[in-house]
């Protein structure tokens, strides 16, 4: 084999890399998750009940068995705008759930620092740091942190359609390496 034939051979190896290695980070399909089993059926939003300035919402938690979400109805103060109710909203699911076999799909430590609704129904939803940073566990709870945000926000909120993560002010890829955070997500209420 020539010197030439050898850099040939070399050079398409090194293409073939290149190639197989941009394939490989960028896949989608990073990591196979078991999908989560929802309770919700409808596509449709909660219908919020208003009783003395309150209002009901459906929040979404992690079931006992840690395979699927259930709602929680809390009871919010009726805000002047749906991005204030929306923020009570997320404030009640950083909190957590008040029922037995619940468990928290967001870090209680974790803080919205700001949302806003844009004219085509998807929602910014703003954390601190530590909802990254204090994500337990790996892929299936990144995805019950992400979908308890977005499915608990599309289903109180008729306005809100998609919700796009974002912390610090900034959008990031991903939460923990394994659920695709870089666009805006739909609900998802089968998985």
């Amino acid at each position: 084999m020539t010197v030439r034939q050898m850099k040939v051979v070399a050079s398409f190896i090194a293409l073939l890399l290149v190639i197989v290695g941009a394939i490989v980070l960028w896949s989608n399909e990073s990591v196979m998750v078991n999908r989560p089993v929802v309770q919700r059926t409808a596509s449709e939003p909660m219908k919020p009940t208003f009783e003395n300035g309150r209002k009901n919402v459906a929040l979404f938690f992690l079931a006992s068995d840690g395979n699927s979400f259930h709602e929680e109805t809390r009871e919010i103060g009726g805000g002047a705008t749906t991005t204030e109710e929306a923020k009570r909203t997320l404030a009640e699911l950083v909190n957590g759930p008040k029922g037995g076999g619940l468990a928290p799909t967001v870090p209680r430590d974790a803080q919205l620092l700001n949302l806003f609704i844009d004219s085509s129904g998807t929602a910014y939803v703003d954390f601190n740091r530590r909802l990254r940073d204090r994500l337990p566990g790996g892929a299936q709870e990144e995805l019950y942190t992400v979908f308890s945000i977005v499915n608990t926000l599309a289903s109180n909120f008729a306005q809100i359609t998609r919700v796009q993560i974002l912390v610090e002010g900034a959008e990031i890829s991903t939460l923990a390496g394994h659920v695709g955070t870089r666009m805006a997500l739909s609900p998802q209420y089968v998985f």
